[in-house]
C-alpha cells in the first residue's frame, strides 16, 4: 500500500454532525462541499499511486472497491471497524460514490439533510444525495459515507462485500 502524501479531511467543527447545532452543522456541510473537489483530487492521487484510475464507469468502480477491500485495516486485531486513517479514506470514497451517482443521474444532488426525527436519523444534518423522483417519499436520501465505512467493516468481518459499490450506485440511479 502506497500512501504518498495522503492527508485526511479536516472538519471545521468538532463532533458528529447529527449532534451539532443546526448552524454548526450547516457550516460543516458547506465546508465539506467547498472542499469536495480537493478531496476527490487527493483520492485520485492516492489510488493513482496504487495503480488505479478514479472513474465513474463500472470497471473503475470495481477496481476501486477491490483495492479498498484488499487494503482496509481494522482499528484493532479482530475488529470490524476500520482504523481511523481508513475511515478518512472511506469519507473520500463516499464523496466519489456520491458524485458517481450524480454523474449517472444528473437530477440528483448533494443536499444538507435535516430529518424530522432529529439525531435518531443517522443522516440528520449530513451531506446526502437527494432528488429522487421514482419514489413517493420525496425526502428519500442516500448517505454514501456510512456506506463506504460499512463496506470496509463488512469485509473486515469476513463477509463478501464484492459488488457493493456498483450495487449502491446502481440502486440509487434506479430510483432517480
Amino acid at each position: 500500500m502506497e500512501w504518498g502524501d495522503y492527508r485526511p479531511f479536516q472538519p471545521v467543527e468538532d463532533g458528529p454532525m447529527e449532534e451539532m447545532s443546526p448552524v454548526a452543522a450547516r457550516r460543516e456541510y458547506e465546508h465539506r462541499m467547498a472542499t469536495k473537489d480537493e478531496r476527490l483530487a487527493v483520492l485520485a492521487t492516492l489510488v493513482g499511486a496504487n495503480g488505479l484510475r478514479l472513474g465513474t464507469d463500472d470497471e473503475a468502480l470495481d477496481s476501486l472497491e477491490g483495492w479498498y477491500l484488499a487494503q482496509v485495516e481494522p482499528e484493532a486485531e479482530g475488529a470490524t471497524r476500520p482504523r481511523p486513517l481508513w475511515i478518512a479514506v472511506a469519507y473520500d470514497l463516499g464523496l466519489h460514490l456520491g458524485d458517481t451517482i450524480i454523474a449517472r443521474a444528473p437530477g440528483l444532488s448533494w443536499t444538507f439533510y435535516r430529518s424530522r426525527a432529529g439525531a435518531r436519523d443517522v443522516a440528520h444534518q449530513h451531506p446526502v444525495i437527494m432528488g429522487f423522483t421514482r419514489l413517493r417519499n420525496k425526502r428519500y436520501n442516500v448517505d454514501p459515507f456510512p456506506f463506504a465505512v460499512g463496506t470496509g467493516g463488512s469485509s473486515l468481518g469476513g463477509r463478501d462485500a464484492r459488488g457493493s459499490f456498483r450495487n449502491f450506485v446502481d440502486s440509487a440511479v434506479l430510483y432517480a
